[in-house]
């Protein structure tokens, strides 16, 4: 065989090595590890949640436990994203706590992966043993007795603070008195009061804000969207009550679907509501760039939801 047979040999073969481990890399996939197995009453150890949503572009929606079986939440970090050359990784830290002694089981995370054709894929990370053990305690020693009273000695010295303050407050009250004794004279001006602001006047108002700013120009794309998907969940809370900022995307449209006669303006909104909250959690989570058209299309949507359920003359009058 000459040399240029095992040159185009050697190529065809390292091309068959790398093509698996690249299909491979590119599988969804998640994680869960810990720093510590077993800690003391009160202590805290590191929980990290990791997941690989496989090819640009696919949409992971993220689990929010608030407890743990037996074991607490302490803080709950923001959601890291790690640039790779196909594909990314999206990376959570939770710290976890635990304030009764026993073995407890942080529980499998479930993770929903949609990719660009609307295929939902489900990944779930294995459970972990924690154990969490008491602080020991010598019960060999005998117990010491109570100890007497014992009086200090104290001088005025002790008390400067109360000193100082009775004499701030004595100046203050001799100022008061003052400023309004010389100026018993002077009119006060009446306070006009200004009517709050209805819900529907607010996202308004905020949603012009939002586009004077021009994010996506600058290239703030993320921002823009996460901004205006916060103001109509804002909107949604102070107009029906609902727990928007809360509730994920889907279970945000599955609770619109549900409302009754009374508020059917919900249900007619609800398409422009899913175009909004879809196209935004691409941009947030997926890092997608929605074109022009689109901005402009959400934008509108997003008018045309409040004006169509703002509040009504026969509201306010009840």
């Amino acid at each position: 065989m000459n040399l240029k047979n095992r040159f185009f040999l050697s190529l065809l073969l390292a091309a068959a090595l790398c093509f698996p481990a690249a299909l491979l890399y590119a599988q969804p996939a998640a994680g869960a590890r810990v720093d510590a197995r077993k800690i003391t009453i009160g202590d805290h150890l590191r929980l990290w949640l990791e997941v690989k949503p496989g090819a640009k572009g696919n949409t992971v929606l993220w689990p929010k436990p608030d407890t743990l079986y037996g074991l607490e939440i302490v803080e709950r970090g923001k959601i890291d994203t790690v640039q790779n050359a196909d594909t990314y990784l999206l990376k959570q830290r939770l710290l976890v706590t635990g304030f009764d002694s026993g073995r407890y089981y942080i529980p499998s995370f479930a993770f929903k992966v949609m990719d660009k054709g609307g295929q939902v894929t489900e990944l779930y990370t294995d459970s972990i043993a924690i154990e969490v053990a008491t602080i020991p305690v010598d019960t060999t020693k005998a117990f010491k007795p109570i100890k007497e009273i014992v009086e200090v000695q104290s001088s005025w010295l002790d008390y400067w603070k109360i000193i100082l303050a009775v004499i701030l407050l004595v100046g203050l009250g001799i100022f008061v008195w003052y400023y309004f004794y010389r100026n018993r004279g002077t009119k006060i001006p009446q306070v006009v009061k200004v009517p709050p602001e209805k819900a529907h006047e607010k996202a308004v108002r905020q949603l012009q804000e939002l586009q004077d700013k021009h994010l996506p120009e600058q290239g703030r794309v993320k921002e823009y969207y996460s901004g205006l998907s916060d103001i109509i969940r804002t909107y949604l809370e102070e107009r029906y009550g609902i727990t928007a900022m809360e509730q994920t995307t889907d279970e945000l449209l599955a609770l619109l679907k549900k409302q009754t006669e009374s508020r059917a303006e919900l249900r007619k909104v609800r398409p422009e509501l899913k175009m909004i909250l879809r196209t935004a959690d691409l941009a947030k989570f997926a890092k997608a760039s929605p074109n022009q058209e689109e901005q402009n299309a959400c934008m509108t949507a997003a008018m045309e939801v409040i004006k169509r359920t703002q509040f009504k003359p026969e509201e306010d009058a009840s």
